[in-house]
C-alpha cells in the first residue's frame, strides 16, 4: 500500500511515506483510506492543484485543508499531512530536523526546470529560518533517465539552463536522448547548500515497475496516481 521512509530520513518527529498502485490517490477514499492505515489526521489532510508551476504553499491554522494552485506545499503544524500526488513526476519531501519544517514538491520536467526545490529552500530559510546543513530530502519514485525518453529540443534546453552541472543530465541510446529528472534535481538541492549525504534517493523508476508503481506513460496518460504524503506527528 505505501512504501515507508523512515530509515531513510532517521527522523523522530515526522514520517514520510509513499504510495503504491494499491492505491489511487486521485480518488477520496483511497486518501482516507492511507491516513487511517497511518494514523494521520485526514481532516487535516492538505494539498494543492498541480499546475507544473513553482509556487509553495505555506500551511497554517488559518488555510489548513484549503486548494490552492501551486506544486509545493510546507508547515511547521504538527498533525497536519501534507501530500503531493505524482504518476511518472519526481517528487521530493524536505525535513528541518533542527526546526521541525516539513515540505513536499512536485517536480516533472517544468517544475525541475523552473528550480521548484530552490524556491522550497529559499521559503524554509526565510520563513522558518532553516539552515540548509539541518535539511534533509527524500527523492520518491520516478521515471529515470532509463525510460523517460524526450526531445532533443528539451534536453538542449536543459544544457543551457544547468551550465554549472559536471554530471551528465541525459543519456543518449541510439538516436533517442533520455532526461535524468533524478540528477537534475540532486544537482539543484545541492547547489542550494543541501549536503550529499542528506539526499536519499532510492532511484526506483515507476515506468520500469508496472507492479508498484502507476505510469502516467506507461498506462497512457492514467488519470491515476500516486502521492508521497508526510505528517508532524
Amino acid at each position: 500500500m505505501y512504501m515507508d521512509f523512515d530509515n531513510l530520513n532517521k527522523c523522530d518527529f515526522a514520517k514520510v511515506i509513499f504510495t503504491t498502485k494499491e492505491l489511487d490517490m486521485s480518488i477520496f477514499e483511497d486518501r482516507k483510506k492511507i491516513c487511517k492505515c497511518l494514523n494521520f489526521n485526514f481532516d487535516n489532510l492538505t494539498y494543492n492543484k498541480q499546475v507544473h508551476g513553482n509556487d509553495v504553499v505555506i500551511v497554517d491554522k488559518d488555510n489548513i485543508g484549503n486548494i490552492e494552485e501551486a506544486d509545493g506545499i510546507i508547515t511547521n503544524i504538527a498533525d497536519v499531512p501534507i501530500m503531493i500526488f505524482v504518476a511518472d513526476c519526481v517528487s521530493i519531501a524536505f525535513i528541518d530536523i533542527q526546526n521541525k519544517v516539513i515540505g513536499c514538491v512536485h517536480a516533472g520536467w517544468r517544475g525541475t526546470y523552473k528550480e521548484i526545490s530552490s524556491i522550497m529552500i529559499n521559503k524554509m530559510k526565510t520563513v522558518f529560518k532553516s539552515n540548509v546543513e539541518n535539511i534533509k530530502c527524500v527523492i520518491g519514485p520516478a521515471i529515470g533517465s532509463c525510460c523517460y525518453e524526450v526531445s532533443h529540443d528539451l534536453v538542449e534546453k536543459f544544457n543551457e539552463k544547468f551550465t554549472n552541472s559536471t554530471e551528465n543530465l541525459y543519456i543518449i541510446r541510439g538516436e533517442k536522448y533520455y532526461l535524468d529528472l533524478f540528477k537534475i534535481n540532486e544537482f539543484i538541492l545541492m547547489k542550494n547548500g543541501i549536503k550529499r549525504e542528506n539526499i536519499f534517493n532510492p532511484n526506483l523508476c515507476t515506468y520500469c515497475d508496472e507492479n508498484t508503481f502507476h505510469s502516467y506513460r506507461r498506462e497512457n496518460t492514467t488519470s491515476k496516481r500516486m502521492a508521497m504524503v508526510m505528517q508532524i506527528l
